[in-house]
């Protein structure tokens, strides 16, 4: 057996000491990990417009960017410096999305105030500013701003825009302009029926499954948008069974689904449509003598221009979550002061 020399030994002794004092020792608590949220910065778009083409794309590209940051764990302001336009149509699917934002990661969106005055005042008469954290500091009576309504919901509750049905009612020009309340109640019961009926990805909490509505009016012309974020129209249609029937030997896009579902004249062939509140409001739409319809979702769109009597598909390269809806009505310009009046009471 080899002898071990008294250094050896020694330096045993101490490991063999060391070792049983650890042993005895309680285990120590680990410590929680605290996780350090970085901040950045996103630059909102020089304008808040869909229908634009080139608006379109830094649109949705500002979108991706605050929702990319904030799944990666930032703190997100956002700077509204080069802000200078505001339109219901884009402004409609920004406030969907604040919403969403809000709800998901409290605390975590922020903006600074526009430079742009206008815009101030817009984004504070929709409360987009208060969701961000910032108090109003701006009286509502701008002409480009104070005309404008905001609504928002998850049921049909015709109560929450009853003020203005009621208030334009007598001043559409149409010849059957009493329908125009039952259509858009028709509309936003599409909404409620449809949107959120399949499961999907990227699909809204239950909470947050809700329809959006601008509406302005001004220039004698009624100008309405309601958009949601459910599955869309092409979505929602290639689940129905007679859907592969109708369309197995045609070559089709979005858009081309999308006047499937709404159009009177292929509705006709008992293809299968989300419900009857877009095509009543494309008939409607039929009897006007300007203005006109759209419809968007996904990667394509179905455009009807009353005074030309034109009907059109679209593609887009950017794609749209959901379903937005613009109804543009002409408004007897006479009667235009006094419907801001009651509305605005």
């Amino acid at each position: 057996m080899k002898k071990i020399s008294a250094r050896r030994r020694q330096w045993l002794i101490r490991e063999c000491c060391r070792t049983m004092h650890a042993r005895s020792r309680p285990p120590m608590k680990k410590r929680a990990r605290v996780t350090t949220l970085r901040s950045c910065r996103v630059l909102a778009p020089q304008k808040f417009y869909f229908l634009g083409v080139a608006d379109q794309k830094p649109l949705f590209d500002f979108l991706s960017l605050v929702k990319s940051k904030l799944d990666a764990n930032f703190r997100v302001k956002i700077n509204f410096d080069n802000t200078e336009e505001v339109h219901p149509c884009g402004t409609l699917i920004f406030l969907s999305h604040l919403d969403l934002w809000v709800d998901r990661y409290p605390g975590r969106v922020s903006c600074n105030y526009p430079k742009d005055p206008v815009v101030e005042e817009l984004l504070q008469h929709v409360s987009a500013l208060s969701k961000l954290g910032l108090t109003s500091r701006k009286s509502i009576a701008h002409e480009r701003v104070k005309h404008w309504h905001y609504h928002y919901g998850k049921d049909l509750n015709s109560a929450t825009y009853s003020d203005l049905t009621r208030a334009t009612r007598e001043g559409i020009v149409h010849p059957a302009k009493e329908t125009f309340a039952d259509c858009l109640n028709e509309a936003v019961a599409n909404t409620v029926g449809h949107a959120y009926e399949h499961p999907f990805k990227g699909m809204p909490p239950e909470d947050q499954r809700k329809w959006w509505m601008l509406s302005l009016l001004k220039d004698d012309e009624l100008f309405v948008a309601i958009y949601d974020q459910g599955i869309g129209i092409p979505g929602s249609l290639k689940r129905k069974p007679k859907f592969f029937e109708y369309f197995k030997r045609r070559t089709y896009n979005d858009g081309i689904l999308i006047q499937a579902a709404i159009d009177s004249k292929l509705t006709r062939t008992r293809l299968p449509h989300r419900g009857k509140g877009l095509p009543e409001m494309l008939e409607f739409s039929e009897q006007l003598k300007d203005g006109g319809l759209s419809i968007w979702s996904q990667h394509g769109g179905m455009t009807y221009n009353a005074q030309r009597r034109v009907e059109r598909c679209h593609k887009m390269k950017s794609r749209l979550p959901g379903t937005l809806v613009l109804w543009s009505i002409p408004f007897r310009k006479e009667q235009e002061n006094a419907r801001y009046d009651d509305i605005n009471s």
